[in-house]
């Protein structure tokens, strides 16, 4: 968002030149004309150096790197869950394979385009302020005070798309790791503030399916309460900060002993 910014600057003086110049003009049309025809220049301008600029950034890289930050954590917590539960040690290699590769792989190259896109649509959004500001009239300053709330809205998104997708990973790698183990439940747990859903409230202590989540509502002053049809588990509604607490069953469990070690206890 910092290099859209960037970005934008450099190029909104001659935007907002093009703006004095169809002002100036005698035929309303004319000036609408030319001033779309170089909006669209420099906007495809702005489009194409911070393409540039995010792949000289190295994007897909820090967005790997955080999702290995992610997934060791995640393992981390697992290794401590496995162990105060069934009294096993898992290997350091145990969840390396290509499986949870490939679900990292697939985490990170969603991300990337997700990052992508919200400068992108950002930038259709601005395109639209200059035309539509043209149209209906506008200053020049109440033009560049709009441009300037869509970005901050932008930047908004980025910092809530950063937030919900690190909580997607970790339910994601919290349901391979579970699954892989013979856990075929889990026990919802919230993090008992205030911030919390009342749906999500209403799910904290009970035990659900993998197989089979629950599904998601809101309530409304009106209507009451509206079912979504929505299915999720923790972490996969949109920022949700829950966790899924694996209930293992004995007879179930499936850890290879070649890649644990069991303690005493």
């Amino acid at each position: 968002m910092k290099l859209l910014n960037q970005t934008l600057k450099e190029h909104l003086p001659a935007i907002m030149d093009a703006y004095k110049k169809a002002q100036r003009k005698d035929s309303r049309h004319d000036g609408m004309n030319d001033l779309a025809s170089k909006v669209r220049q420099e906007f495809q301008k702005i489009a194409e150096k911070l393409e540039k600029r995010l792949g000289d950034y190295g994007i897909h890289n820090l967005v790997e790197r955080i999702g290995r930050l992610t997934k060791t954590s995640s393992l981390r917590e697992w290794k401590r869950v496995c162990k105060e539960a069934l009294g096993i040690d898992l290997a350091e290699d145990y969840y390396n394979g290509d499986f949870y590769e490939e679900a990292l792989r697939r985490w990170v190259d969603e991300n990337v385009l997700k990052i992508k896109s919200i400068p992108n649509d950002s930038l259709g959004t601005m395109r639209e302020i200059v035309l539509s500001g043209f149209q209906k009239g506008r200053t020049i300053t109440d033009i560049s005070k709009e441009i300037q709330a869509e970005y901050k809205v932008s930047k908004e998104k980025a910092l809530m798309l950063a937030r919900d997708q690190i909580g997607t990973l970790n339910s994601q790698i919290s349901k391979l790791q579970q699954q892989d183990a013979g856990c075929t439940k889990y026990r919802w747990k919230t993090v008992h503030d205030s911030r919390v859903r009342d749906c999500h409230q209403s799910f904290d202590g009970k035990i659900f399916s993998w197989d089979d989540p629950p599904e998601i509502w809101y309530k409304t002053k009106t209507r009451g309460i509206v079912h979504t049809g929505r299915r999720c588990h923790p972490g996969e509604d949109y920022c949700c900060r829950c966790a899924a607490i694996p209930v293992f069953d004995i007879n179930t469990i499936n850890v290879p002993m070649e890649k644990a070690v069991k303690t005493k206890g």
